[in-house]
């Protein structure tokens, strides 16, 4: 009698498979990857350039995530002229950025749609019509300067359109819109004294009409500002001493005072260094002989102020 020997599942359940005993279903279309509508194109004359922005969507028609593109194109027509398409660098989703040239368009209202093609040929449905009035280039400002004022950079340019927009870069990093201004002139008071600023002013007529970024520049604020002199001085004779005293200094960067005298009618001679409050005592002085005194106040930096009132007295 013959044996058999027994075959393991697994070869039983290939056997059966290959037999076409299992059911794995009809088989799907294919997929025709037609890119998502864009719905936010937006565009700002830029000098002498238009400026679209738009974002292509990540999923496809079919909900499906769309992985490339083959080619993006932006239309652009205007009455009078002829149409003209431009091909606009984007391989995939995402957030788009592109510019050309406006004179072609000067003087009209040119109206810009853009559609996407996908990676099988397929273009999507054309997006959201943008109007953009395109007149000639609006100049950058000219002439910045900057200088540095009490704590704080002052900035002026010459141009005259109604508004503009300050741009800033701190040290290396990269820059940011500071403020905005209705005239040629910006203050900058969030400023610290020894980092360097780089400052890009950029003119705006309106919203869709801007000028390029202006040429950039630089400066590193510098204290070489002196505080205020002190007020308020006043002394009296004491016991072989002479007593001063005088205002606070309210400055923010105030370190102390200089006390300067003078003994009958000589030169002045710095007699306390960087004292910090506002008294003084004079022991160092001659019974009958008269004294002239003078205060000043020095920051952390090393400014001194002018000098205050002199007071005369005589020691007793």
């Amino acid at each position: 009698m013959r044996r058999f020997s027994a075959l393991p599942a697994a070869v039983l359940l290939a056997s059966a498979a290959l037999s076409g005993c299992a059911y794995v279903g009809d088989p799907k279309p294919p997929t025709l990857d037609i890119p998502g509508r864009i719905s936010d194109l937006r565009a700002a004359q830029y000098g002498g350039k238009i400026l679209v922005e738009f974002t292509v969507p990540p999923l496809t028609t079919e909900g499906l995530g769309l992985t490339s593109l083959q080619a993006t194109q932006l239309h652009a027509s205007a009455a009078g002229s002829s149409a003209k398409d431009y091909e606009v660098p984007a391989g995939g989703p995402g957030a788009v950025r592109y510019d050309f040239p406006s004179q072609d368009w000067a003087g009209k209202q040119v109206t810009l749609t853009v559609r996407a093609t996908g990676p099988k040929g397929k273009a999507s449905e054309p997006s959201n019509a943008f109007q953009l009035p395109v007149g000639p280039p609006l100049p950058p400002p000219a002439d910045i300067r900057a200088v540095t004022v009490p704590e704080a950079v002052r900035l002026t340019w010459s141009n005259a359109a109604p508004h503009f927009w300050i741009f800033r870069a701190v040290s290396d990093a990269p820059m940011a819109m500071v403020a905005e201004s209705e005239k040629a002139e910006y203050i900058d008071t969030s400023v610290e004294y020894g980092t360097s600023y780089k400052y890009f002013i950029q003119a705006i007529e309106t919203p869709l009409r801007q000028s390029e970024l202006s040429v950039a520049v630089n400066i590193t604020p510098r204290d070489t500002f002196p505080p205020a002199a002190p007020n308020g001085l006043a002394g009296v004779p004491g016991i072989n001493s002479i007593e001063l005293v005088w205002e606070r200094s309210e400055e923010s960067d105030f370190l102390g005072y200089h006390v300067y005298r003078s003994t009958d009618g000589g030169v002045f001679e710095r007699v306390a260094d960087s004292i910090p409050a506002p008294t003084y005592s004079d022991r160092a002085v001659e019974i009958g002989k008269k004294y002239s005194y003078s205060v000043t106040a020095i920051d952390i930096t090393g400014n001194e102020s002018a000098r205050s009132i002199v007071v005369e007295i005589t020691a007793q």
